[in-house]
């Protein structure tokens, strides 16, 4: 599907459906020679509440995906440690709700694809920059880390700037994550 957009008299023109979502964004400018670094390192700067979020959500694609194979050999353990789950879900729940709420950046608004993203800042950022970046969406869709590089950093009219990056590392099932919110939203 391709998209057009105008911007400041400029045709963009990209060939991946694009969509505007309100999420939570921390970026941070890092050197060229860590660019191509796994977005996860630990050198890089992750949020504290990123990480929960997480490690949460890769627990529990782990957790769904050995009850699917557990299902398969005995249905009633399966049962039992389904229920467990839901509990710890209830519990984390409210932690998560009484917690981390408080600790969470306000969601801003950001144009995102699987392959890219822009977003609006204080400062521009000069074309070119590598910067580490983590999004999460507000509703726990997805919570990724990854760098990228800026395409663009333009003026706008409400006296922020429009930055534009490209995804240099993404793993790539963070990239599904994207694609399939993407997906999604589009859909509606």
């Amino acid at each position: 599907m391709e998209n057009s957009q105008h911007q400041s008299g400029n045709i963009e023109r990209r060939v991946m459906s694009r969509i505007d979502a309100a999420l939570r964004i921390n970026y941070q400018i890092i050197s060229d020679d860590v660019a191509l670094n796994d977005p996860y390192d630990p050198n890089f700067v992750l949020p504290r509440y990123f990480l929960l979020l997480a490690e949460l959500d890769q627990f529990d694609h782990a957790i769904n995906y050995e009850l699917e194979q557990l299902n398969e050999r005995d249905q009633q353990i399966a049962r039992i440690l389904s229920l467990f789950n839901q509990k710890l879900n209830l519990i984390t729940g409210s932690l998560y709700d009484a917690i981390v709420q408080s600790m969470l950046p306000i969601p801003e608004n950001v144009n995102f694809s699987e392959t890219g993203f822009s977003f609006f800042n204080e400062q521009p950022i000069q074309e070119g920059t590598y910067v580490h970046v983590t999004l999460s969406h507000p509703e726990n869709f997805f919570h990724i880390a990854a760098t990228a590089q800026v395409a663009y950093s333009r003026a706008e009219d409400n006296g922020k700037f429009r930055t534009g990056a490209y995804f240099i590392t993404l793993h790539p099932q963070d990239r599904v994550k994207l694609s399939e919110c993407v997906s999604l939203k589009n859909k509606d």
